[in-house]
């Protein structure tokens, strides 16, 4: 049957386009501020897919997420294809919102439009993710066609709240019954990821001691006690220096067989500093480099290897802090304050064991249509960490590349569409039936 199938998707390939398009026309941007337009756009989306699948026989239900006093309420559903018995169940994890459109002037093409040129359909979400999603209702419809009676669950996990760091997948997992695997649609050029690796955002704050400029050579530097204040600035600088040689024997040190060497780094992203005190990444006033800063604060973002704890992590950036520390009068007893998690950016690591039935069967559907079935490391964060963190099987594979997510003329090559939906059907043959 799997051949049928792959020959059946072939055949549709401009219905699944039509498809595609669909979902492309939906203005879901998400982090959009002026964007007033996508509660409406996201329920009208999540609804069509919703509408699609109960065509299919789909148990649907879903809820909403938030909403919060910074974004919308998130609608989100859960689809659910029961099997008859005795199969395994696969889920199929995606989300609907994209980032905003951003200069209109800058695309050649009309951001929601999804026209098709030269086998490339362009459009915000065409790759990142809606023709991953496209892709799999497509497979599933096909696979049904062609008479496909899976004996396990076919599932979607369908959110409207990726881009903004949401909760709509934490809930799912939270909520509903866990599924053999879940496969995430995101971008991956059709390449088997089996790892991703945890992220997370932090900041380290540093008080100083305001005083004139021209008092500056009574500082003793070491200790910052002469009476010519404390320089916040030079204080955290410290620091990232210290951070900077931590990420370094990080990268000769540790390692993981699918994901790139020096994979764990520590970036600094935001550094802000000044007189006039401040607080959580800020400072209370803008004044002029003529006053010694009292405040410095610095922000990263800091990617670790699957099989590493959080904790452990952290424990170990925060020793090194605490060593410089000791070695400064100043520091040592006016420590630097850390915030963990900030801005709630924190994304738990995915690791699924290459021997995994799951793996080896995604690896044989990817191969029969003459693809790599090698399997790799995912270098970004997806919502499947949140299965990650209750060690739930997980792999990421979905058309399209990450070069092409979040730019202006984002599209995707109708090419890798077609193969995505050849290589969901057979998985969906291979594993549920």
């Amino acid at each position: 049957m799997a051949s049928q199938v792959v020959e059946a998707v072939a055949a549709s390939e401009t219905k699944l386009q039509d498809l595609l398009r669909d979902l492309v026309a939906f203005r879901t941007e998400s982090q959009a501020k002026e964007a007033t337009h996508f509660p409406d756009e996201a329920r009208r989306c999540v609804g069509y897919v919703g509408d699609f699948l109960v065509a299919l026989g789909f148990e649907v239900d879903g809820w909403d997420v938030g909403p919060s006093a910074t974004f919308p309420a998130h609608p989100l559903i859960v689809a659910r294809l029961p099997g008859s018995g005795g199969g395994r169940s696969l889920a199929f994890n995606a989300h609907v919102d994209v980032v905003p459109v951003g200069d209109g002037s800058a695309w050649s093409q009309e951001p929601f439009g999804g026209a098709i040129v030269d086998g490339r359909l362009y459009g915000r979400g065409a790759t990142d993710m809606k023709g991953g999603l496209a892709a799999a209702m497509w497979a599933v419809k096909v696979a049904l066609e062609q008479g496909l009676l899976p004996r396990g669950d076919i599932v979607f996990h369908v959110v409207s709240d990726e881009e903004v760091v949401g909760n709509g997948t934490r809930e799912i997992v939270e909520r509903e019954p866990a599924c053999e695997v879940t496969l995430s649609v995101e971008p991956t050029e059709l390449r088997l990821c089996a790892a991703e690796g945890g992220l997370v955002h932090f900041r380290i704050e540093v008080e100083g001691v305001e005083a004139h400029a021209s008092t500056r050579y009574l500082s003793v530097h070491a200790g910052g006690k002469g009476g010519g204040g404390v320089n916040a600035i030079e204080k955290t600088i410290k620091l990232v220096v210290a951070l900077q040689e931590l990420e370094q024997r990080w990268a000769n040190a540790k390692s993981h067989p699918i994901l790139p060497s020096g994979y764990d780094t520590l970036g600094p992203g935001i550094i802000v500093g000044g007189p006039g005190g401040g607080s959580d990444g800020r400072l209370n006033l803008f004044s002029n480099a003529g006053t010694a800063p009292n405040y410095c604060s610095v922000e990263y973002n800091m990617w670790f290897y699957p099989d590493e704890s959080f904790d452990d992590v952290r424990a170990e950036v925060e020793q090194v802090v605490a060593a410089v520390s000791r070695t400064d009068p100043w520091l040592s007893e006016h420590p630097p304050r850390f915030t963990w998690k900030l801005g709630q950016i924190y994304f738990p690591p995915l690791d699924l064991p290459l021997e995994h039935p799951a793996v080896t069967t995604l690896a044989g559907c990817l191969r029969e249509v003459g693809l790599d079935p090698a399997p790799a490391g995912f270098g970004a964060a997806t919502d499947l960490a949140w299965y990650g963190e209750r060690r739930l099987p997980g792999i990421i594979c979905g058309p399209g590349r990450l070069a092409q997510c979040h730019v202006a003329d984002e599209y995707l090559d109708t090419e890798q569409l077609v193969l995505a939906a050849k290589v969901y059907a057979q998985m969906l043959v291979e594993w549920c039936g």
